[in-house]
């Protein structure tokens, strides 16, 4: 005899719950107390339970799917650049787990494919909601969104940034870098950016040259490089700075990846760490612990983002207002050296 496929129904008469308290802890709304929505879930895993999506889209006129719209390194590009998207969508899709949502990847090249599939999106109703990722201080994609009334979530901040955000705190963290390097006797700083189109990268820049004036320092135009964060890019940083007349002894780098090209950079033109300069790194991987030496970095887990942002996605889709959606991350600073130059 064939068993009847469990409903919501069946949790219901499981837990005593009503059919929207069910329904709700399953969509993993806030609505529902956590350990409501634990209950319920455990009732769902004993029985068996899954969602009928067709079914739910039918009723509800929903696709119950969330766009990551995010620019992706292309086939063609052979050097490392920090933080892997796949991490982060692994991360979001975890924040939706118990609920009818799932996330589809929209891997686009550069910032007008990105608002192109975001008009395809939004015009043919194939998601509910949609999370975006690379910035620009004033996005056309975040005032496409804006005007349409669409659930979004960004992955950074824009200027104004009245909508829902999750980001690093990028002015923060070089504040205090730049700050601790003064106390170590640093007075010629470089910042290793990422291009200058990036709404992040205008933070940094604007964070570095204010935290130099608070100190008392030059904020020189020609310590301040901007590029494609990957290890060769670090590298050729190093190349042309230590060949300024007044060259730095000290490099914050934007990631890790930039980090390895510029610790490379020193061996191909004879700088010792710690002697000659040193280097300081933000959006930590962990990698560096291995380096040789082992660098000075800001770690914050991809994990802590990516959670945020899935959050925020179902928040604002239940319909919380976005004010109450934005958070900026402060990393943890993980000293691996001192950081002052000593003569050998």
């Amino acid at each position: 005899m064939t068993r009847p496929r469990p409903t919501l129904k069946t949790i219901c008469a499981m837990t005593g719950l009503s059919v929207a308290t069910v329904s709700n802890a399953l969509r993993g709304s806030d609505r529902v107390r956590p350990e409501t929505r634990e209950i319920v879930e455990k009732a769902a895993r004993e029985i068996g339970y899954s969602h009928n999506l067709s079914g739910l889209q039918l009723r509800t006129g929903k696709t119950y799917q969330i766009a990551a719209v995010m620019a992706v390194p292309q086939p063609e590009t052979d050097e490392w650049e920090g933080v892997e998207y796949t991490q982060l969508l692994s991360g979001i899709a975890k924040a939706l787990e118990g609920t009818p949502y799932r996330t589809v990847l929209y891997a686009v090249r550069d910032h007008a494919e990105g608002l192109a599939v975001i008009r395809r999106l939004v015009d043919h109703g194939e998601a509910d909601g949609i999370i975006l990722s690379g910035m620009r201080p004033a996005d056309a994609r975040v005032a496409f969104l804006e005007e349409r009334g669409f659930p979004f979530v960004t992955y950074g901040t824009t200027e104004g940034a009245a909508h829902p955000f999750v980001d690093a705190d990028n002015a923060r963290m070089v504040q205090v870098a730049v700050r601790r390097l003064a106390d170590r006797g640093h007075r010629r700083i470089a910042l290793i950016n990422p291009p200058a189109t990036m709404s992040y990268a205008a933070t940094r820049a604007a964070a570095w040259r204010a935290t130099l004036a608070e100190l008392g320092l030059p904020a020189d135009p020609a310590l301040l490089r901007s590029g494609v964060l990957t290890p060769g890019f670090g590298a050729a940083a190093v190349a042309e700075l230590c060949r300024l007349p007044d060259p730095p002894t000290a490099y914050l780098c934007a990631n890790e990846a930039a980090a390895l090209g510029a610790l490379s950079g020193f061996a191909a033109n004879g700088l010792v760490h710690g002697r000659d300069a040193v280097i300081n790194a933000t959006d930590d991987l962990n990698v560096s612990a291995y380096f040789v030496p082992p660098l000075t970095t800001f770690f914050l887990p991809i994990s802590r983002p990516a959670q945020l942002l899935g959050d925020y996605m179902l928040a604002r889709l239940d319909g919380q207002p976005a004010e109450s959606l934005q958070t900026l991350l402060m990393p943890d600073l993980i000293e691996r050296s001192d950081d002052i130059l000593r003569s050998h």
